[in-house]
């Protein structure tokens, strides 16, 4: 079995490589990250060194991108890869159009080069907007997205859709809510908070501070 995992340098997308390693052992794992800010090397070197392979690039690069799928010839694609940050959204969208929307279109492009792939698109729950007094989503709830950022994972997830739709092929869309765990980016809330903490500092709450979250450890998630 062969597998690509974008963003497998990233928190959630690195667990997942581990947790595959131990689970899956005879997979053969490609990992595709840019290695921005929030993708680390240090976190799936070991990995790399026990045999997964890496490749380091943009998933919007059609050119690497095609030639990946077609040298390698993947039976999944576990699709991580994405600019994730709500408050780098506010002040930037134009990032996380191009990552989320033109980056998975660029994948899902390529995956149609391999009748056989299947195509797991994780995404999230922020784009089902606020949860309503019925206090829980299904999956026939309308997408109500309130951040670039959930927007850019709206757009990405109808793309999966449509490329199911009208190309035929095999897509999965996971819409998970917020993870927690180790080797999560510093910047995100619970590491935030802790590290807040013990260095004295404030620890930063939006409006009355009386919302309430849903959280998943990172390796129920994977």
């Amino acid at each position: 079995m062969k597998i690509l995992v974008t963003g497998g340098a990233g928190f959630i997308g690195s667990n997942f490589v581990r947790w595959a390693r131990e689970h899956r052992p005879l997979w053969s794992i490609t990992v595709l990250d840019l290695l921005t800010y929030a993708g680390n090397y240090r976190t799936i070197a070991p990995l790399v060194a026990s045999g997964v392979s890496f490749v380091r690039a943009d998933i919007c690069d059609t050119e690497v991108v095609r030639n990946l799928f077609e040298t390698t010839g993947f039976d999944y694609v576990f699709h991580f890869a994405a600019e994730s940050h709500v408050d780098r959204s506010i002040m930037s969208a134009a990032p996380f159009v191009r990552t989320n929307v033109l980056g998975t279109e660029n994948l899902l492009s390529a995956t149609r080069l391999l009748p056989k792939c299947r195509f797991v698109h994780v995404s999230t729950d922020e784009v089902y907007g606020s949860l309503g007094p019925t206090g829980a989503f299904t999956e026939t709830t309308p997408l109500d997205p309130s951040s670039p950022y959930s927007s850019s994972k709206a757009g990405s997830d109808l793309l999966v859709q449509s490329f199911y739709r009208t190309f035929g092929i095999d897509a999965v869309i996971t819409r998970c809510t917020n993870n927690y765990g180790p080797y999560q980016f510093p910047e995100k809330f619970i590491p935030l908070f802790i590290t807040n903490a013990l260095d004295g500092k404030a620890v930063p709450l939006y409006g009355d501070g009386m919302n309430v979250r849903s959280w998943l450890h990172v390796i129920d998630h994977c």
